[in-house]
């Protein structure tokens, strides 16, 4: 294999969430009259809580001390009103992952979010799981990605990224990470920096066979 480790982001990539957290930030910044559009969020994606809550309180010349009181709104809010699915796909592609290839999760939602959300047996198939609260700066800093390599004991030149959001790609990117991006949330526009681009999540497991194949000399890759 080309790639000792897959690194993936959660929300957008493995669960179909994007939509419910953006309602929940919607609530939360109602409540004191600022108005959020479905791309400014989608667009901050990979941001933890606390990055995504201050980006907008600034924006909006709002009070930046308020930053911790949107983000608990905003999290009581998701709990209380998320309904979770995976993307098509992603189940067949983790489960098609050879068992020399470690797995691991990146993202900016916090554990508690992902404990109360989503299924205990799949979260135990990660040998690493980075959440927005277990890191001091994240994404588009590549402290996420490269603490996720560091706890699977992979080099950061060995590790395949996917990604949906311009902040995740760009942390990959700087941590020295192969990324693909997947157009489930923004349109391919937004994600060209990324080494590979494809329309959804059922196509990683061809694509990610396809790039072994080249590299052991088998076929070409499409590449973006």
């Amino acid at each position: 294999n080309k790639y000792k480790a897959v690194l993936l982001d959660f929300d957008g990539v493995v669960g179909k969430t994007m939509d419910d957290n953006y309602d929940s930030w919607v609530y939360a910044f109602e409540t004191i009259g600022i108005t959020l559009k479905k791309n400014e969020y989608f667009l901050l994606e990979g941001l933890n809580s606390e990055g995504v809550a201050e980006t907008i309180l600034e924006r909006n010349n709002s009070d930046v001390s308020l930053v911790n009181q949107m983000a608990d709104i905003k999290q009581k809010y998701y709990l209380q009103n998320n309904s979770f699915e995976f993307y098509p796909g992603i189940i067949d592609f983790i489960n098609s992952i050879e068992k020399g290839v470690k797995l691991g999760i990146v993202t900016g939602a916090s554990a508690e979010r992902l404990a109360k959300t989503v299924p205990v047996d799949f979260l135990a198939k990660f040998g690493s799981i980075v959440s927005g609260d277990k890191v001091q700066n994240p994404k588009p800093s590549p402290e996420p990605y490269i603490l996720a390599s560091r706890d699977l004991n992979v080099s950061p030149s060995s590790c395949l990224v996917v990604e949906n959001a311009p902040l995740g790609i760009e942390s990959a990117k700087k941590a020295g990470m192969d990324c693909v991006a997947v157009c489930s949330t923004l349109d391919k526009e937004f994600l060209l920096e990324a080494d590979f681009v494809i329309d959804d999540a059922s196509l990683l497991r061809v694509l990610f066979q396809s790039i072994n194949d080249e590299f052991t000399g088998r076929k070409p890759v499409q590449n973006k």
